[in-house]
């Protein structure tokens, strides 16, 4: 039985049959996996105290005919500790969330590992204060979904309408249906959009061409559309944006 060591984050993890646990880990040389933890829900199970979210973990997983197995763990780097401030965690769950709904397993790619690393870490620094943690944590989760966007392929394309070619000037109107970008005349008959403002357009044709800063002022709109891109990019509701919704 071959084995390979390399490193990790746990996306997901779920019981799976007796006594063991089904993990998702996004790897730094193989993309994302699911591996099998025998014994996983024990409270005796060696490997579960390594297998932190949002820490950096070394495995050795050993290939299998169906399902890889986990033969190793060593816990590298903790970016959020225990105890968790609760808002920070949710937040940290939805990064998680995001990558594994919109990634398939054994598709490798480096920047989307140091992607996620890197956000870990500012998620760490991030304040406790409501009032300050807020608009940071904002704008975190916002530059964290069109960097991953960009890396997957599924940049917000800006640039023209759909239907007339013509360079999109306000109002702008994204259809689900056609999954484009239209002058509000030239929404196909029939089809329903989402209108952006004025402040959500200018801020998705600057994310678009260049990385957004925190400097720059995050409508309230613009990560409303993110989250909702997101889910019909998945195709699926994520429950960690519904929770996160109801505190940003």
């Amino acid at each position: 039985m071959s084995t390979y060591l390399t490193t990790g984050f746990v996306l997901r993890a779920r019981p799976w049959r007796e006594h063991a646990r089904l993990y998702t880990l996004l790897t730094e040389r193989y993309g994302k996996v699911e591996v099998v933890a025998a014994g996983g829900q024990k409270l005796s199970a060696k490997l579960t105290p390594h297998l932190m979210p949002f820490a950096e973990v070394e495995v050795m997983v050993a290939r299998g005919k169906q399902l890889d197995r986990l033969a190793g763990a060593n816990l590298r780097q903790v970016y959020l500790k225990p105890p968790y401030h609760l808002s920070t965690a949710v937040l940290g769950t939805t990064l998680l969330e995001v990558i594994d709904a919109l990634t398939r397993t054994d598709e490798a790619d480096s920047k989307l590992y140091d992607l996620l690393r890197r956000h870990l870490r500012e998620l760490g620094q991030l304040p406790v204060r409501d009032e300050i943690w807020r608009p940071q944590a904002r704008w975190l989760l916002a530059s964290f979904i069109v960097e991953v966007l960009k890396i997957l392929g599924l940049t917000l394309l800006l640039t023209h309408c759909e239907k007339c070619r013509g360079e999109l000037v306000e109002p702008v109107v994204f259809s689900w249906l056609s999954h484009g970008f239209y002058h509000h005349t030239c929404l196909p008959a029939g089809e329903q959009g989402v209108e952006l403002s004025p402040g959500a357009l200018a801020w998705f044709q600057r994310a678009s061409e260049t990385s957004v800063t925190a400097q720059e002022a995050l409508p309230a709109s613009a990560l409303a559309f993110l989250t909702d891109y997101v889910r019909g990019q998945a195709g699926r509701d994520l429950y960690t944006i519904h929770v996160l919704r109801s505190i940003l």
